[in-house]
């Protein structure tokens, strides 16, 4: 499953975070960097993002954090 980093008012906008590939292991791509970028200095704006799937599932940052917190992370 694909994950994207949306921002709430650029609907169209959007970064792939990454793929969970269904075998244990989560591959991060630039959104990634990107949403712990907000975490780290701006965690403010947690609000107006949220993360959409490739099924067009809409997810809380928290909501995914816990989706992949079992997932072995790799950074592409």
């Amino acid at each position: 499953m694909e994950y994207l980093l949306v921002h709430n008012k650029e609907e169209d906008s959007y970064l792939t975070i990454g793929t969970d590939n269904g075998f244990g292991v989560f591959w991060a791509d630039q959104g990634m960097r990107a949403l712990m970028n907000i975490v780290e200095t701006q965690p403010d704006q947690l609000t107006s993002v949220k993360i959409k799937t490739d099924k067009n599932e809409t997810l809380t940052v928290g909501e995914f954090l816990e989706r992949i917190e079992k997932l072995k992370v790799r950074i592409q």
